[in-house]
């Protein structure tokens, strides 16, 4: 028994089991079958149906309405073809949308076309239902004959009369009016193809404002070239990614100026966005559009004579012409090209430059488009592009942002890259990145010889320096992120006029009074570097540099010398030491980089790293005879819960005459009340204030970010979140740095007193900004996020949050954050209805939260228990915690 079929594309056609036509009587049962075919072998239920069927004025008795009408179509067409679920109804039948939509995937537009018998569902005529799928339809066939008609031109069959008709009919489909200037072309109409363009260009920009696309384009340059030899531009070999903006800012600089130099390293594209930008141009340009390569050769005026295919001087050639030149890959040859450039420029006025160099040509007039690395966005684009010319299933992962970051953004490097998809996956790629040029040592037979490897580009680029330059080039590889001018002097002894040259021929980033090497560029200047002299430099400048600011991050002009070290972070990684290590300790706690201590104490033998690596009773009682700013920062790092060895170190600050010892003892003593004392959340908060104030009053942004922090968290653990909010507030005014901790407090104290929207702007925004690889901040974020959705009442959303913080990897967390996570977890399943969970969810919260002696967060998930069991009738149990929390708080 064969298929029961449906024809929607036209009249209904409906066909038995036994191939035979039915036929369907009535409109309201063709209406029905037609909304059936649209959504063939899906369910479509009984209130869809019925709102379809009786868009304006539904039946008495809707269901029992339907349910007559399906039993009517069932007795015309069989009973088999509508199957009848508990929710709808559905058809089970071929339906020639379906064949349609299949032939056109798998290229096939005249099979596709030939089932085409009038206009789609025309039984159900403006029904809404039916708006969409027609629509659909209908863009679907006029893509099958675009398609049929490539097929047509390609085949060199003359379809210009009816390509005429259709694009007369739709005269803004540009896919339409492209194919006609393809057919008018293909016949040797090229003069009507360009008219076709100029009269669909001209009705874009008027009725639309935009213009022509790149299908337009294309057809456009086809035509030209057949037109004319007025151009040497070669075709494309490959299609062209992730430049757009850079096309549109060269395009409008020609228009503007007469020598548009494109400047960048190796690799960057020059060479092909300046192809296309003079393929875009060609129309502007009457008089010939040439590209003149200078890779090979050093006499600029031969290879420009043999381009234009001309004996005569080129000057007496294009004096009186509207031409373009591109002068590709003039560094080599740079004061030839310039003075070659300045002399056309002089002597022709119609005609425009546009030079490609890795240095300005520095000619009256010319105006710079400097060429950067990709952005993220565009480096994956252009890596899944290649890739999948090697590799046609390829699909980009996360691998693929890693594997572009590594390689700069650099096209060349990228698609050196994505030819190696072949042999590699991304994640292999990832592996063996710490050898960058070493694995792209292999490129395409086709490309010049400077270009086929990224060793070969940047070679080309190191033999153009003298000694000074390449000596100054590889000791500037010592560098990690960058660096100051005053560290380039001190470290290189180089001078400005060295790095300037080298900045000139894009081998240095210049950025906001800092300089750079790419990866790629530092990788290979390593393998040029002499000996470790510029190493010890190095190390000893930034050793110098902290141990001389350490003391300068506790006062007025610490904000600005915070901005500085963070900028130098890598640099300071890499030039650790013993001495190092010391100097930065304090850096590290005001940064809250709290994990590199640790990390680094792992290999560093010093006091200090001895003392982080130290049992806790040893640590404690070594702290307790010191009180400088290293020893405060271990403090922090590595307190325990053990008051009574750190006790000394508070009282002896506070007895300083030292104002900003006082300061620092001030909030110490608040530290242990709060931290690891019982009973002592008062005296806590005033120590915190005093703290604060001193802080306020030395200019200690730092200091008082964290007695601020610190006081917030006190008071918000008493129920005052409004002085809570003010405290923290004041916090993240004054723009130095602040932990995830504050901006978490801050925005669950928003929300508590009524501001969720701006609650999740400040969590959105801390979640953006913690890194990655920071799980307990995240997990913090996340925590904050979940409390915020339950009281804006999306608990489903408040589970997810929840889920995602309790599923991070916060291997040694501290025990009272993870009290906290389940304490707030517990809340929203109460608030489920979860009770079960909820409650076991609060004895793992209580039982983490009585490790610690941090008496506020003992004192939350206490009362938070004890609002359990009075929700649940066990008022003596909640009274008994409750009592025990005011206790803890004091």
């Amino acid at each position: 028994m064969g298929a029961v079929r449906v024809g929607v594309l036209g009249e209904l056609d409906f066909r038995g089991f036994d191939g035979g036509r039915v036929e369907v009587g009535g409109a309201m049962l063709r209406t029905l079958l037609v909304r059936l075919a649209v959504d063939a072998g899906r369910i479509v239920t009984t209130d869809r149906l019925i709102a379809d069927l009786w868009p304006e004025s539904a039946p008495a008795e809707p269901g029992a309405a339907l349910q007559s009408l399906v039993a009517r179509l069932r007795r015309a067409v069989g009973r088999e073809a509508v199957d009848s679920h508990p929710t709808g109804y559905r058809l089970d039948a071929e339906v020639d949308t379906k064949q349609f939509e299949r032939a056109i995937a798998e290229e096939r537009p005249r099979e596709a076309l030939e089932l085409w018998r009038g206009a789609p569902l025309a039984d159900v005529g403006d029904a809404e239902f039916a708006r969409a799928p027609i629509a659909r339809l209908e863009e679907l066939r006029a893509t099958a004959v675009e398609a049929r008609i490539d097929a047509d031109i390609a085949a060199q069959r003359d379809v210009i009369a009816e390509v005429e008709e259709l694009a007369a009919a739709q005269p803004l489909r540009e896919g339409l009016q492209a194919r006609l200037m393809l057919a008018l072309t293909a016949k040797g109409r090229q003069a009507d193809a360009l008219t076709a363009y100029d009269r669909v260009r001209k009705l874009l920009a008027d009725q639309l404002g935009v213009d022509p696309g790149p299908e337009l384009r294309e057809a456009h340059l086809r035509a030209l070239r057949t037109t004319s030899t007025r151009s040497n531009l070669l075709a494309r070999l490959t299609s062209f990614v992730g430049r757009d903006l850079e096309l549109d800012q060269v395009t409008r600089a020609l228009a503007g100026a007469r020598l548009v130099t494109l400047t960048g390293t190796g690799g960057t594209g020059k060479t092909r966005l300046a192809v296309e930008a003079a393929e875009r141009l060609l129309t502007d340009f009457p008089d010939g559009v040439w590209l003149i390569d200078l890779t090979s050769t050093t006499d600029v005026m031969a290879a420009t004579r043999e381009a234009l295919d001309t004996a005569d001087h080129p000057r007496d050639y294009l004096v009186t012409r509207n031409s373009l030149l591109v002068l590709d890959n003039c560094e080599h040859v740079i004061d030839a090209a310039a003075d070659f450039a300045a002399d056309l420029l002089t002597r022709c006025p119609r005609l425009k430059i546009l030079a490609t160099s890795r240095e300005p040509l520095n000619v009256t007039g010319e105006t710079l488009c400097p060429l950067r690395p990709l952005s993220d966005n565009q480096a994956v684009a252009l890596f899944t592009d290649r890739a999948r010319a090697v590799s046609p299933g390829f699909r980009a992962d996360e691998s693929v942002m890693d594997i572009c970051r590594a390689l700069d953004g650099l096209p060349l490097a990228i698609e050196l890259a994505a030819a190696r998809i072949r042999s590699l996956t991304p994640s292999q790629l990832v592996d063996r990145l710490g050898d960058r040029i070493g694995l792209l040592d292999k490129g395409t037979r086709a490309a010049p010889q400077r270009h086929r490897t990224l060793r070969a580009v940047i070679d080309w680029s190191w033999d153009l320096l003298d000694e000074d330059e390449r000596t100054l080039l590889s000791r500037l590889s010592v560098f990690a992120g960058g660096a100051t001018l005053e560290a380039i002097e001190q470290v290189t002894q180089g001078t400005l006029d060295q790095l300037t040259s080298l900045v000139d021929k894009s081998l240095v980033v210049a950025t906001e009074e800092r300089y750079r090497l790419l990866e790629t560029i530092r990788e290979y200047a390593a393998s040029k570097l002499d000996g470790d002299e510029t190493r010890q430099r190095h190390a000893a400048y930034y050793t110098e540099l902290v141990e001389r600011v350490e003391p300068l991050l506790r006062g007025l002009g610490q904000a600005a010398w915070l901005t500085r070290l963070t900028a130098e972070r890598a640099n300071l990684d890499l030039a650790m030491s013993p001495r190092m290590f010391t100097a930065r300790l304090w850096l590290w706690l005001v940064l809250g980089q709290l994990q590199d201590p640790l990390r680094w104490a792992e290999t560093i033998d010093t006091d200090e790293a001895k003392l982080l690596r130290a049992p806790t009773e040893e640590l404690l009682d070594r702290l307790a005879m010191a009180d400088g700013p290293a020893t405060l920062a271990l403090v922090v790092i590595r307190s325990g819960n053990n008051t009574k060895r750190l006790a000394g170190i508070p009282e002896r600050l506070s007895e300083s005459d030292d104002p900003w010892r006082r300061a620092a003892g001030e909030l110490l003593h608040g530290y242990v009340a709060s931290e690891i004392s019982d009973g002592a959340v008062p005296q806590a908060e005033r120590h915190f204030a005093q703290a604060a104030t001193a802080f306020r009053e030395l200019g200690d942004q730092v200091g008082l970010t964290y007695a601020l922090t610190f006081l917030s968290i006190s008071q918000s653990s008493r129920g005052e979140n409004e002085a809570a909010l003010r405290s923290a507030s004041e916090a993240l005014s004054l723009g130095v740095h602040v932990p995830t901790l504050l901006h978490v407090q801050s925005a669950q104290l928003q929300a508590r007193t009524g501001d969720i929207a701006g609650a999740r702007l400040l969590l959105e925004r801390a979640e953006r900004s913690t890194p990655k690889d920071d799980a307990v901040s995240l997990a913090r974020v996340h925590n904050a996020l979940a409390e915020l959705e339950r009281l804006d009442g999306n608990l489903p959303k408040a589970v997810a949050w929840h889920r995602t913080a309790l599923a991070a990897d916060v291997t040694g967390a501290p025990a009272q954050f993870l009290a906290l996570l389940r304490m707030n977890y517990a809340l929203t399943l109460t608030a489920l209805g979860e009770r079960a969970e909820a409650g076991r969810q609060h004895e793992m919260a209580v039982e983490l939260a009585m490790r610690t002696k941090d008496a506020p967060a003992r004192t939350m998930v206490l009362e938070a228990q004890a609002e359990w069991f009075d929700s649940g009738g066990d008022q003596d149990r909640a009274a008994a915690l409750r009592a025990k929390a005011a206790a803890l708080r004091g």
